[in-house]
């Protein structure tokens, strides 16, 4: 059992930058690495080096990420004769779309692994459940939320290394080329390839033309018109993904907003004294795969699982395409309460209306961005600041 007693530094947003959930985009500096194996060989490197941290767990939900992390780990473990790793698997009882029992036994059936920490939880990992409004009372409102509640996997687990699949989505993607490729690579390709090809090809200024005309749909609907047209911009900026596959791979794990999302992810592990290892998002794999896969890239999601897995998952599991939801899981009784009594403080009345910010809360399924904004009410409500001092 741990306890989030260790130094870890957090990236907090900007006043501006909390009051639209979202950070600023814009690259981060970050070196090139130089080609020293293949995109396999390097995963295969980052992984052994957490294997020799004992134990080394891996954070298994079943989806297709973290089964190739834990299957390539397990690999890794058994070739050098080092402990296997532990996978940690989170499961919601009576949540159904949050199920994937029968992945995670397909897994682990096929792996033949000794050891399985199985944690049940009926609320831990609500928005407002003590984990995250503990957390909440230590550093303040993190982007993004899912951070705060991370801590009621962490305190079960001994001191240790920690595997994550997070940043896979990302970094394991077709992107724009992967349609440019498909079209290209077929000798006889059909209309709705083509179409999908030249779409993707389309300039930077088209692309941008097109989401201003679904802006209703892009922009959170309690943001007031100014504050509304910065999200916009931000999320025109994000859009501006390059064409070559090899320079989308490297660009998107130095934008801003992953950057700040993996080192606060990161942190959240450091604090319980165990110590990160997310291979999807580290340079050194991301370079690596770029050079492998050139100007066109390696081929869709499904491709790419298929090249660098394939000798140690099943092919139904490569080929997966099916997600699991945990949105259900982190509103409950206490989050609708705290919205119905919000007195709508704690966010500018200029950038966001607070009416429409409690309706968002008290819907079903409620807009992705308003966790993060529930967690900036309740810090402000509890005396807890919201944002850096002096930021703007």
């Amino acid at each position: 059992m741990s306890t989030p007693t260790a130094h870890a530094t957090f990236t907090r947003l900007t006043r501006a930058e909390t009051h639209l959930a979202l950070p600023a985009e814009g690259p981060v500096d970050a070196p090139r690495h130089p080609t020293s194996g293949t995109a396999r060989q390097v995963l295969e490197s980052v992984l052994l080096d957490a294997l020799t941290t004992s134990p080394c767990y891996v954070l298994f939900s079943g989806g297709r990420d973290s089964s190739a992390l834990l299957a390539l780990a397990t690999h890794v473990a058994r070739r050098q004769g080092l402990p296997e790793p532990v996978p940690v698997t989170v499961r919601h009882p009576g949540v159904p779309e949050a199920d994937e029992t029968s992945w995670q036994d397909l897994v682990l059936g096929h792996l033949r692994l000794r050891e399985h920490v199985v944690l049940e939880f009926r609320g831990e990992q609500r928005l407002l459940g003590e984990v995250a409004t503990a957390a909440l009372l230590r550093h303040g409102p993190l982007w993004p939320e899912a951070v705060q509640l991370q801590g009621a996997v962490y305190r079960q687990l001994d001191v240790g290394a920690v595997v994550s699949g997070e940043g896979g989505d990302l970094l394991l993607d077709g992107r724009r080329a992967g349609a440019l490729r498909d079209a290209l690579a077929m000798t006889r390709p059909r209309r709705r390839h083509l179409r999908r090809g030249l779409r993707a090809a389309r300039p930077t200024h088209l692309r941008r033309r097109e989401l201003r005309r679904h802006r209703s749909d892009l922009t959170p609907p309690w943001l007031r018109p100014p504050a509304a047209e910065a999200y916009l911009r931000q999320v025109l900026a994000m859009s501006a993904e390059p064409l070559r596959w090899d320079a989308a791979t490297r660009a998107g794990l130095r934008a801003r907003p992953m950057v700040v999302a993996m080192d606060n992810f990161e942190a959240g592990i450091a604090e319980y004294g165990s110590r990160p290892v997310t291979p999807f998002t580290d340079l050194r794999v991301a370079d690596a795969l770029a050079a492998e896969g050139g100007p066109l890239g390696l081929g869709d999601r499904t491709a790419i699982f298929r090249r660098l897995f394939h000798d140690v998952l099943p092919d139904r599991v490569l080929a997966r395409r099916s997600k699991a939801s945990f949105n259900s899981t982190r509103w409950g009784p206490q989050e609708r309460e705290f919205a119905h009594g919000w007195d709508g403080s704690g966010l500018d009345p200029a950038w966001v209306d607070p009416v429409a910010l409690r309706a968002a809360w008290l819907e079903e399924d409620p807009h992705p961005a308003a966790d993060f904004l529930l967690h900036v009410a309740w810090a402000h409500a509890h005396g807890v600041p919201v944002w850096p001092e002096g930021s703007s």
